[in-house]
C-alpha cells in the first residue's frame, strides 16, 4: 500500500467516522450550553470594543468597519485554540493601528487533538508508510468543520453584541460589519450594516435583481418594502424585523437564519422557501402562502449551515395561512395563532406534538385523495 492509498484507507475507516462522532458531540453541547458560550463571547467582543473605543480616542484610529474573529491554524497544532480578535478600519489588514483582543475557543476546537492523538495511534498500522505530517495535514483540512461552530456561536451572539452600551461609543464606518474566519484569509459576515445605504427604492432594486450572496447578512429593519417580487433571493442570516413586505412574494428565497420578528408578512407568498433556523416571533402572518417551504433538514451540515435553533413561529398570526406540505414538524408554535390555517390531513399527526390541542381544534385539515376522506369520515363519525 502506497502513501495515497493508506492516507486515502485511513480517512474512509478511520478518521470520517471518529469525526462525525465528534461534530455530532460538539452539536449537541453547543446547544446544551447555549446561553454560557453565547456569554463568554460576547464578553470577548466587548473588550475588543473597549480597546477599539481607547484606540479611537488616544491614537486616532479611524471609524471601525469590521471587529473580525481569526481561527488560528499554527495555534491548532500547538494545542492552543485562542482565536484573535481584531478591530479593522475600512482599510482592514493595511490599518496601521493595532486593536486585538482573544476569545478561547477551546470548547469547539479542542476535540481536533483528540482526533488528532486517534490518528497518531492508527498510522502505524500501515508500517511506516504514514508520519506526523500526514497526521497533522488531515487535521487541519478539518479544522473550518469545527471553526463553523464558532461561527454559529457568534451569529447568536450578534444581538447581543450589537446592543452593547460600549458599542455606542465607537465610531463606526459607514459599512460595518463583523466577521468570523481565518486569520488574513477567507472569512465570513455574520453580521453587516451599511448606515449609508437605507434608499428603500435601491434595496427594493437589489432584492429584486441580486444574484448570489449579495443580499445576504444584511440590516433589512425598519424598512417598507411591501408588494415587491423577491423571488429566489438569497437573504441567508438577515434581519428583517420590523419591516413590512406584506403581499410581497418570496417564492424559493433562502431564508436560512433570518429574523422576521414584529414584521409584516401579511398574504406574502413564501412558496417552496428555505426557513431553516428563521424567527418569525409574533410575526404577522396571515393569509401567506408557506405551502412545500423547507426546514433543510436534508441540508446536513452543509456549507456550515447547522440548523442549531430551529423555526420559530411563537406567537405569530398565521390565521388562514397555507402550510399545505410545509415541513414544520419540528418548529415552535407556542403561543401562535392557527386559525383556519390549512394543512394536509395526512399530516395531522406528525404536528400533534408541537401544537396544542386548541390548535389542532382550530386548523382546517385538508382531504388531499378520496381515500383520506374516507378515512377522515370514519374517524370523525367514530
Amino acid at each position: 500500500m502506497n502513501k495515497a492509498e493508506a492516507i486515502a484507507h485511513l480517512q474512509q475507516e478511520v478518521w470520517e467516522p471518529a469525526l462525525q462522532d465528534q461534530l455530532s458531540n460538539l452539536r449537541a453541547y453547543i446547544v446544551q450550553h447555549q446561553e454560557a458560550l453565547i456569554h463568554s463571547f460576547v464578553e470577548s467582543m466587548r473588550q475588543l470594543v473597549l480597546k477599539a473605543v481607547s484606540a479611537q480616542q488616544t491614537l486616532g484610529k479611524d471609524p471601525i468597519a469590521i471587529l473580525h474573529c481569526s481561527m488560528l491554524r499554527t495555534s491548532i497544532l500547538e494545542g492552543n485554540y485562542l482565536c484573535l480578535l481584531e478591530a479593522y478600519s475600512d482599510r482592514w489588514y493595511w490599518d496601521e493601528v493595532e486593536c486585538l483582543h482573544t476569545y478561547d475557543a477551546t470548547w469547539a476546537m479542542q476535540p481536533l487533538s483528540s482526533l488528532q492523538e486517534l490518528l497518531h495511534i492508527e498510522m502505524r498500522r500501515y508500517g511506516g508508510v504514514l508520519n506526523a505530517s500526514d497526521v497533522e495535514r488531515m487535521m487541519l483540512q478539518s479544522a473550518n468543520q469545527f471553526n463553523a461552530y464558532v461561527t454559529a456561536l457568534a451569529r447568536l451572539a450578534v444581538p447581543h453584541i450589537v446592543n452593547l452600551k460600549e458599542m455606542e461609543h465607537i465610531d463606526r464606518a459607514e459599512l460595518f460589519q463583523i466577521r468570523v474566519g481565518e486569520y488574513k484569509d477567507w472569512s465570513e459576515p455574520v453580521y453587516i450594516r451599511d448606515y449609508g445605504y437605507r434608499d428603500v427604492h435601491n434595496i427594493r432594486k437589489k432584492l429584486s435583481v441580486a444574484e448570489g450572496l449579495e443580499c445576504a447578512y444584511g440590516d433589512y429593519t425598519s424598512l417598507s418594502l411591501a408588494e415587491g417580487i423577491y423571488d429566489h433571493v438569497d437573504i441567508r442570516y438577515s434581519d428583517f424585523s420590523h419591516t413590512d413586505l406584506s403581499k410581497s412574494s418570496l417564492r424559493n428565497a433562502v431564508m436560512i437564519g433570518t429574523s422576521w420578528e414584529h414584521s409584516d408578512l401579511s398574504g406574502v407568498d413564501l412558496r417552496g422557501a428555505l426557513l431553516m433556523d428563521a424567527e418569525f416571533r409574533e410575526c404577522n402572518l396571515c393569509g401567506a402562502d408557506l405551502s412545500d417551504v423547507s426546514d433543510g433538514g436534508n441540508m446536513g451540515a452543509q456549507e456550515g449551515v447547522l440548523g442549531l435553533q430551529g423555526i420559530c413561529f411563537a406567537g405569530a398570526n398565521l390565521e388562514g395561512a397555507d402550510l399545505r406540505g410545509a415541513q414544520l414538524f419540528h418548529a415552535d408554535f407556542h403561543g401562535a395563532r392557527l386559525g383556519q390555517a390549512q394543512i394536509w390531513l395526512h399530516d395531522r399527526e406528525r404536528y400533534r406534538h408541537v401544537l396544542t390541542e386548541e390548535q389542532m381544534e382550530s386548523i382546517y385539515w385538508v382531504v388531499s385523495h378520496e381515500k383520506e376522506e374516507e378515512l377522515w369520515s370514519n374517524d370523525f363519525t367514530n
